[in-house]
């Protein structure tokens, strides 16, 4: 059986957050047991977008310093990578004038907390991508990955615990999407159904081979994630062997069924970790005694008797339940990004975004991707009141 460990961390000061990842990661077998001396190990962070680590949508730098830490106390050399989703692939956020443009890895804290504790930082957009096919793979046969998950000796996910508008969590399996280019990404995205989206994460994931996780839940995020929900204190750091075990936990927690999440579940239907959370361990805090049941959902999430209605009257109950990707003028900055990131081409600057909803493939890659959270989604008007 694979085991989680659940530990309660209330705050991210430095030595109490070391303190806790250390005792997190004792509990289900050290350290030692999953590194050597002289080995090259990439923690894959969540770096969605230059943002400070207060809006809870980035790995916090200080769960990244700890682990930098606690590796190079092991002899390890450590690469922090990932390459931001918005604007430049990490390079420019935020804004097209060069005056404003700032770097992720500085905005989140990352890249101080990383090399004050000896390690590297690895912009996966500049150290490159290598192109492999996948095994088994149901969506993306054949992709890019980043040279420096194929590179390490030993790949650990840093992911924070949010919600998803698509695939309704992001945690550790979802946190190696970030391991392909933007090309990719779109792919992936195109495919236009949540099912074939959660296999496209998944192909990437089986490959990218990880061998620990760490969950920074201290402060996650509710609502409209993965960038414009709200941040929701948990207090907690997750820590496993397994991604998969460690994202079926996580969701338990925040008031999934873990078949709720497709990734999870496509990952369970592939044998890349257990088939029930029955199977898994809970080290650490009691499950029961941290579940958190008034954590908000996305508006997108259907529970299970609203998703057997539409599968009913599809298509007909897709066209009545789906969701709208909607502007907000007044909040807009015309940075042009949510037409930049479309990955089916609905939206035009006219001047502001104008989104075609017959191209529309609700992908809601606009909504994640927007700086400054001027695009919200609606439900029909049908959905507004069964909700």
């Amino acid at each position: 059986m694979s085991s989680v460990s659940i530990i309660k961390c209330k705050t991210y000061k430095k030595e109490s957050v070391y303190q806790s990842v250390k005792k997190a990661i004792n509990l289900i077998g050290g350290i030692d047991k999953i590194v050597k001396p002289g080995q090259n190990v990439l923690l894959k962070i969540n770096l969605l977008s230059a943002q400070p680590p207060e809006k809870a949508i980035t790995t916090h730098p200080s769960i990244v310093g700890a682990m930098v830490r606690l590796l190079k106390k092991a002899g390890i050399n450590v690469w922090v990578g990932d390459a931001a989703a918005t604007g430049g692939m990490g390079e420019a956020i935020n804004s097209r004038s060069k005056k404003e443009s700032c770097d992720p890895f500085d905005i989140t804290g990352i890249r101080e907390a990383t090399e004050k504790e000896g390690g590297q930082i690895v912009n996966f957009s500049r150290t490159g991508y290598i192109k492999i096919k996948i095994p088994g793979a149901k969506q993306l046969k054949q992709v890019y990955i980043a040279r420096k998950v194929l590179d390490a000796d030993i790949v650990i996910s840093l992911p924070k615990l949010k919600t998803h508008t698509l695939t309704f969590l992001t945690g550790a399996v979802k946190n190696f999407f970030g391991c392909i280019p933007s090309s990719d990404r779109f792919r992936a995205h195109r495919l236009a159904q949540e099912r074939k989206f959660a296999q496209a994460v998944v192909d990437v994931y089986s490959v990218c081979k990880p061998s620990l996780a760490l969950m920074d839940a201290i402060v996650a995020m509710e609502g409209e994630g993965p960038s414009s929900g709200e941040p929701a204190k948990l207090g907690l750091l997750l820590a496993s062997n397994d991604c998969v075990s460690l994202d079926i936990v996580a969701s338990k927690i925040v008031g999934f069924r873990p078949q709720d999440i497709l990734t999870s579940k496509e990952a369970m239907a592939r044998g890349l970790g257990p088939h029930d959370l029955e199977e898994v361990t809970i080290l650490g805090c009691k499950l029961k005694e941290v579940i958190k049941p008034d954590f908000k959902k996305p508006s997108t999430y259907q529970g299970r008797i609203k998703r057997a209605l539409i599968r009913v009257f599809t298509p007909v109950g897709i066209y009545f339940f789906r969701n709208f990707p909607v502007v907000k003028k007044s909040a807009c900055k015309r940075c042009g990004i949510c037409m930049e990131k479309c990955p089916a081409n609905a939206i035009t600057m006219e001047p502001y975004p104008k989104i075609d909803y017959q191209k529309c493939i609700q992908c809601f890659c606009c909504h994640e991707f927007c700086p400054s959270r001027a695009i919200y989604i609606r439900k029909n008007w049908l959905r507004e009141r069964l909700s």
